[in-house]
């Protein structure tokens, strides 16, 4: 397995993919977080001249909004280790360039195996390049009051890094099942960059709360959505309790979480462990049927 995984480290750093989907990467993440966190500072400065919550005394620069960005950022910028994984196999399925590898290997299972474990090393690598770019995109566009904490912001970022590590393996797992690059990125694009709104009209439609967050894009989303929204909820009722003396009822703050959710990027997604065990299901399941396809497909 050692050399295995020696020999697909060699492979991934002789060719210029990796880093050319990098820097976009970077780039759109530095961007999205940059715009999201100045959206949200105008927001907010806009609500502090607004003469009712001026009347009330709400405090709303206290809450760290500019998280938002940082989940955007990442939500966004994930298509591209999503886009490296799938053309992981797929690309020397279609060029029979994995013929040689099967043929010498212990196994395909062991073959694909190796791949699974580099990948998921190359999508941690995406990951950190993209907290790069969320972060600073974020301190550039947000105020100093509205950034999180240094806890706050590490567990965002963790949840990020674990969607990207995610995302490269179900590219991984669908181009294996697949075969062909260009089918691999059309269903992946298609599925995160147009489905994800049916989803949403569906659950809308169909009334729904969770709907989308049963689906691969939901559950993903919700990793970084739902570790930001219980942030941003505590810091609210610790605002409301200071000024009313009294904590959000349960409804109240079943609403604001679904609101600050969706805002985030994870409409209908849920809590940030059940996000995960679903998106790792679906990873699992990806991999899982993208091994089986391959261990009798002809390779001639």
């Amino acid at each position: 397995m050692g050399r295995l995984i020696s020999a697909e480290l060699r492979k991934i750093l002789t060719t210029k993919l990796w880093w050319a989907l990098m820097i976009p990467a970077f780039a759109l993440a530095l961007g999205w977080a940059w715009i999201f966190s100045g959206l949200t500072t105008a927001v907010v400065d806009e609500a502090l001249r607004d003469d009712i919550i001026q009347d009330l005394d709400i405090r709303v620069d206290e809450i760290s909004w500019s998280a938002i960005a940082l989940t955007r950022g990442f939500n966004i910028a994930s298509i591209f280790p999503m886009i490296f994984g799938a053309l992981g196999v797929a690309s020397e399925l279609s060029r029979k360039t994995i013929t040689t590898t099967f043929l010498t290997a212990p196994s395909r299972q062991a073959v694909l195996g190796a791949k699974a474990a580099v990948y998921a090393l190359w999508g941690l690598l995406f990951g950190l390049v993209i907290a790069v770019g969320v972060s600073l995109g974020t301190l550039l566009g947000a105020e100093g009051g509205l950034l999180p904490d240094g806890q706050a912001w590490f567990l965002i970022i963790l949840a990020g890094l674990i969607m990207c590590v995610l995302w490269t393996l179900v590219g991984l797992g669908v181009g294996a099942l697949l075969g062909s690059p260009t089918a691999a990125l059309v269903v992946l694009l298609v599925y995160t960059l147009v489905f994800g709104f049916i989803e949403l009209l569906l659950m809308g439609v169909l009334e729904v709360e969770h709907l989308a967050g049963v689906f691969p894009n939901g559950a993903a989303n919700g990793l970084t959505s739902s570790t930001a929204s219980a942030l941003l909820i505590d810091q609210i009722q610790t605002v409301v309790l200071d000024r009313t003396g009294t904590s959000l009822s349960d409804d109240r703050q079943d609403v604001f979480e679904e609101v600050i959710r969706a805002v985030a990027g994870g409409a209908g997604s849920f809590s940030l462990w059940v996000s995960g065990l679903i998106f790792l299901g679906w990873t699992a399941l990806f991999i899982g049927t993208g091994m089986a396809r391959n261990a009798k497909r002809d390779i001639t």
